[in-house]
């Protein structure tokens, strides 16, 4: 199993400015650089979770293409997690109208639109029409579908089409993660990421901690 980010490095990261983060852009950034990240990659919720939750966009999403990072060295992009909508495998992938190069996609009970027991064929028709534009499937193993979801199945399908998984920090921080499926993911998978998944500044250290944490006490990591 590769660990794509091993090192200082975290992928999946909200936003107050464009989702349901409770710190800003700025914050995030600045905090990164106290901890001593290297690279981070905001990826705030897709339109479909933001009209569902009814979170406000504080600012136009085009505005970030004229952002730098004048508090250090933290190298700084942006994405966005987009939303599994129903078992026809169609997908939400913007903010705002607007697109990214980087895109997660996981599925949100609150704004997964098909019966959740039809989620397996969502994956698989997800990953079939969309896996060239997929960086990796966020959190697969929350608590949410795991009555539902056939993770061996999944994980064996993203292996087939090189798409990663993930191991959320936040959500296992949070005990929102369903520990058994994580394992078998984990025994299965041939590429992970492991991200704090942070919606307060807090979890962008402590989340990836206990991550790792996990993955050497179940004998993944040495």
């Amino acid at each position: 199993m590769q660990i794509i980010n091993p090192g200082p490095e975290d992928y999946h990261i909200h936003s107050i400015n464009y989702s349901d983060g409770l710190m800003t852009i700025e914050e995030i950034v600045q905090y990164a650089g106290k901890i001593g990240m290297e690279k981070i990659v905001i990826t705030d919720h897709s339109q479909a979770t933001n009209d569902k939750s009814g979170f406000a966009g504080k600012t136009y999403r085009s505005l970030i293409r004229r952002w730098k990072n004048v508090h250090n060295e933290v190298q700084v992009s942006f994405g966005i997690e987009g939303d599994l909508l129903n078992e026809d495998g169609e997908i939400c992938d913007h903010i705002q109208g607007k697109k990214s190069d980087f895109l997660i996609l996981s599925a949100h009970k609150s704004v997964y639109q098909s019966n959740p027991n039809t989620i397996n064929q969502a994956y698989l028709k997800a990953l079939e029409r969309h896996h060239t534009k997929i960086a990796f499937l966020g959190h697969p193993c929350i608590r949410d579908f795991a009555d539902y979801l056939d993770i061996e199945a999944l994980t064996k399908n993203a292996n087939q089409y090189n798409i990663p998984l993930e191991v959320n920090g936040a959500n296992l921080l949070n005990n929102k993660t369903n520990k058994d499926n994580l394992r078998r993911m984990l025994t299965l998978a041939d590429i992970i990421y492991v991200n704090s998944d942070a919606h307060v500044l807090c979890e962008l250290k402590t989340a990836r901690e206990g991550a790792f944490k996990f993955l050497k006490e179940e004998g993944f990591l040495k």
